[in-house]
């Protein structure tokens, strides 16, 4: 979390809700899928199958369809790398294209006006994804050289970079159906995003608890975040790391999100926070 704007030496406390709340977000999700995937008689959950659940919002349905589009163009690129065949090169136009094409495919499917397909094609500048860097320039603006190389190693974890140990700590063992490769790897971008979704709402709790003791910093934007020194309002037995997100920061912008944002499906009382 720290390359998503928490302090250099986050919470192990935190850390462990973080680490809850994923894993339950990212199951409750896979038996929603699941349910999808046996309508349409299919043997495991696909790619299809999520999309289906992020299709209402259309901002992370984006998102998702860029990542996809990033993850072709990196396979290309080391597909070519690696290639010294320069036969190869001329093989079936379109093949190092198959997470775009398979989203695409399904949104025309589904999609009977056009605009869910049209998202990938925009250019528009995503905010969250802007406030996101604009935020980490300001946190790594006083960093010294070995401060700053410890939060660029962090800035290339990614689930998907450990892409067993990932479906291990998932456990899909109480699924009927369970999800393929390509479903995996979205899952793994999801809990990334997660993540980095409960950071963004947990931060803009912490500065407002920080409000409530400096007078003068509630004129400041909501997407101005602190990296200061001194420990926040907040209940704890022990001093906090400087800056660092605790619990109840996290537990009370999970508590306002719930609050705000109704689920599609309702059923499962639960609301997601990538879809």
């Amino acid at each position: 979390r720290f390359a998503l704007g928490d302090a250099r030496r986050p919470l192990q406390e935190t850390a462990a809700l973080v680490e809850d709340i994923v894993h339950t977000q990212l199951i409750t999700m896979l038996h929603q899928a699941c349910e999808g995937a046996a309508l349409r008689g299919s043997r495991v959950i696909s790619p299809e199958d999520i999309l289906f659940l992020m299709r209402r919002d259309k901002r992370k349905l984006a998102r998702l369809l860029k990542y996809l589009q990033f993850r072709d163009y990196k396979s290309k690129i080391l597909k070519t790398l690696e290639d010294e065949d320069t036969q190869a090169e001329s093989g079936p136009a379109g093949a190092n294209q198959r997470r775009q094409r398979l989203a695409q495919d399904f949104l025309v499917w589904m999609d009977q006006t056009g605009e869910l397909l049209s998202l990938a094609e925009r250019q528009e500048i995503d905010p969250i994804k802007q406030e996101r860097m604009e935020r980490l320039e300001r946190q790594t603006r006083n960093m010294d050289p070995a401060q700053y190389a410890e939060f660029c190693e962090s800035r290339q974890l990614s689930f998907a970079k450990k892409a067993s140990k990932f479906r291990d700590w998932l456990d899909c063992s109480s699924l009927e159906l369970k999800p393929n490769s390509m479903a995996m790897e979205i899952l793994s971008y999801l809990a990334y995003e997660t993540v980095a979704q409960i950071v963004d709402l947990s931060l803009l709790v912490k500065q407002e608890m920080t409000a409530k003791t400096n007078p003068v910093s509630h004129v400041i934007s909501a997407s101005y975040i602190h990296y200061n020194t001194h420990a926040e309002s907040c209940p704890a037995t022990v001093e906090p790391p400087s800056g660092a997100i605790q619990p109840c920061h996290i537990r009370e912008a999970i508590r306002r999100y719930n609050y705000r944002h109704t689920s599609a499906y309702s059923r499962s009382g639960m609301t997601f926070l990538t879809c």
